[in-house]
């Protein structure tokens, strides 16, 4: 605007009724439209160039009016027009209009911030009749005539200045209220909590977004360190060192994380950005900057590190339950004919007790593979499991008594229950696994003794606030199994992995690193929740999560087997493809009485089949075989001869649909590896079934 005052012609009115009067003006303020100019003029003016930034050298834009109405008219016009005049002469004797005074004041009425002088050669109005006239002494000059022309000249530059720089200063107060609300709607409409402090850290401004973000208005915070009442007591001396190095250093802070407390004291997370203020000698005194609210982009950020964990542990999972479950069924096979052996040699030198107690050895030895095998498989969820209703309290309070007998004399197993816990849906025998792993563990970490406590409660939980050992959400109503010891603990960097299989803290032969695994596959397969809570030095707390079941919970104790084979006279295709397995079971169906044909693989069955299926009376067969498979065979075999009882055999079914198999009416899955009394017991149920 500045620019634009030197550039435009300063505009001027007299209003006067002597139209010589009006050539004086002309002379005086605008010479070179007055004449062309004397010869030596033109030189003067070649010899000194007049300068743009010359205050003298202004241009004056001058209108004339003869009476003071028409000037009057003028003023009104120029307004309109918003091309006011900065400056009026009016002459005090206009015959026979208006007169100076009563022109002057209606002008002043009109436009208050014009300049008026008035031009008077006579002295019968004194100077405070015409400032009684006008109204005020501001912004009014006097002029007597006859003028001296530099006087009218120095008047006219500086009565124009002046209005052009209250013009100016009247639009920068207009820009700068209109600068600070464009500032206070943006401050006062973003999320952003917008700040500024001095360089002690002090609040100089508050925006309205600190009664949202930190609970207090600006009122409460301004002249207080913002991290003294904003910042968790844990982290005040950190982010006041972090402060004082910025203000030492003049540099700006970008998206420094802080931990906050809001006024209710709940915590927050805070991203603040920030540059420095500097004084006229060019000191930082303080920052301004920007907070905002975090909390809900950090809660997303571990929500989804929590799934990503969850994901590759169950990538991890599953690829180690492949290869156990792969490894599980080989084992089992080897198992099923050492077992079977075994009980055969029992059988066969019960008068002599040297070698009656090698076979017994040999089949203990056995049995505790085929129960290390059956904990791989329930690490890698591949276990069959058979899920009831089932009362987990009354089953704690059976249980515990065989797992008194498995602490030492300086361990108390205390058990507290309720009198009343909601049915859950579960395998009973896998409980009784989970809880004798657990007991195993706290015993194994209380070597000094102390109290071992088996608990459970009924749990509703509403707020899914609780995550558990895979990073998920715990919400709903549970039956919380717990089993706390007064052991060594387990370091917090460790409690995730301890679910890990072949994890142990223990010495080297004194685990498997398979309990706990075995563990987290039961509650898995009965999508249940895992949650430790242990600290090193101060003990363990395992509780385990089962979702409430709406059924009608049941307890039955297991049937002690009886120890002797079931005998029979039939005929049976016996079909397994590892050659040990189909000898010790051939032998064994010989052994009772059975008539048995034998067979290598499906192709060769059917083979037998086409020629002796008349005679053949039950098919017992291996579901997984080279070429084909188990379920193949029976599905071929039934449709010849509907009915025929088939007794499927695997040593892990992960491949093959074995729900469906087991609800083929005449079919039963009997799991490897299996006992004599078992094998033979479900060979004669089959039989005896009615078809």
């Amino acid at each position: 605007m500045t620019r634009d005052m030197k550039q435009q012609p300063r505009r001027i009115l007299v209003i006067d009724d002597d139209l010589d009067v009006w050539k004086a003006y002309r002379l005086v303020l605008t010479p070179e439209t007055a004449s062309s100019g004397t010869s030596a003029e033109k030189i003067n003016r070649l010899l000194s160039p007049r300068m743009d930034d010359d205050p003298a050298a202004a241009d004056f834009s001058l209108s004339f009016a003869a009476q003071g109405q028409e000037g009057f008219g003028m003023v009104e016009e120029a307004i309109r027009r918003k091309e006011p005049f900065a400056l009026a002469f009016v002459d005090v004797r206009m015959p026979p209009g208006w007169d100076g005074m009563e022109t002057a004041k209606r002008i002043r009425a009109l436009d208050p911030e014009i300049e008026l002088v008035i031009v008077t050669a006579y002295s019968d109005h004194s100077i405070e009749e015409i400032v009684r006239a006008v109204g005020s002494s501001e912004k009014l000059l006097f002029l007597r005539k006859p003028f001296d022309p530099d006087e009218l000249r120095q008047l006219a530059l500086s009565l124009t200045a002046k209005w052009h720089l209250a013009r100016l200063a009247e639009q920068q107060r207009k820009d700068l209220i209109a600068s600070e609300h464009r500032f206070r709607s943006l401050v006062e409409t973003t999320s952003d909590f917008v700040w500024e402090v001095d360089r002690e850290g002090r609040f100089s401004y508050c925006s309205p977004v600190s009664r949202d973000l930190y609970g207090y208005g600006p009122e409460e915070l301004a002249g207080k360190i913002f991290f003294e009442v904003l910042s968790e007591p844990e982290s005040r001396d950190q982010f006041r060192q972090v402060f004082s190095s910025c203000v030492d250093s003049a540099e700006r802070c970008q998206a420094v994380e802080r931990r906050c407390l809001t006024k209710e004291g709940r915590l927050i997370i805070v991203e603040s950005s920030g540059m420095p203020v500097f004084d006229a000698q060019g000191q930082v005194c303080g920052y301004r900057g920007i907070d905002r609210d975090i909390t809900a982009r950090k809660e997303n950020e571990a929500e989804r590190q929590r799934l990503e964990e969850r994901y590759r542990q169950t990538q991890k999972l599953e690829a180690l339950g492949t290869l156990s479950g792969g490894i599980a069924h080989d084992l089992n096979n080897i198992l099923t004919p050492i077992i079977v052996s075994a009980e055969l040699g029992k059988m066969q030198t019960a008068g002599n007790h040297e070698l009656h107690t090698k076979f017994e050895t040999i089949e203990n030895c056995s049995q505790r593979a085929a129960e290390l095998i059956r904990r791989i498989l329930s690490f890698s969820r591949k276990q069959k499991i058979d899920m009831q209703p089932l009362d987990l309290g009354q089953s704690i309070q059976e249980f515990s008594k065989m797992l008194r007998r498995l602490i030492r004399e300086d361990i108390t197993l205390s058990v507290v229950l309720p009198e009343k816990l909601w049915p859950v849906l579960a395998d009973r025998g896998q409980m009784e696994q989970v809880l004798m792993n657990l007991v195993v563990n706290a015993r194994d970490a209380m070597e000094n003794g102390g109290e071992l406590v088996i608990s459970a409660e009924n749990k509703t939980i509403t707020e899914q606030t609780l995550y558990d050992v895979d990073s998920r959400k715990i919400g709903g109503d549970f039956v919380v199994l717990t089993v706390s010891d007064q052991g060594c603990g387990i370091d917090a960097k460790k409690i995730t992995m301890v679910f890990d299989p072949f994890f142990t803290t223990k010495e080297v032969g004194k685990g498997t690193g398979l309990g706990l695994a075995t563990v987290h596959g039961i509650v898995a397969q009965h999508d249940g929740h895992i949650v430790v809570e242990s600290e090193a030095g101060k003990g363990s707390s395992f509780k385990i999560f089962l979702p409430k079941n709406e059924g009608t919970a049941s307890w039955e104790k297991a049937e002690i087997a009886l120890p002797r084979l079931l005998r029979g006279s039939e005929s049976v295709l016996l079909v397994e493809d590892d050659a040990e397995v189909l000898q010790i079971l051939a032998a064994t169906l010989e052994e009772v009485g059975y008539r048995v044909l034998t067979a290598a693989n499906g192709n060769a069955a059917l083979n037998l089949f086409a020629e002796k299926g008349e005679e053949i009376e039950m098919l017992v067969t291996d579901l997984i075989m080279p070429g084909l498979g188990g379920k193949a065979l029976g599905r071929t075999i039934r449709d010849r001869r509907p009915g025929l009882p088939i007794l499927y055999m695997t040593g892990y079914a992960f491949d093959v649909a074995t729900q469906e198999l087991e609800e083929e009416r005449g079919s039963i899955l009997l799991q490897k590896p299996f006992t004599l009394d078992h094998f033979t017991r479900t060979v004669r149920k089959l039989l005896d079934a009615p078809r």
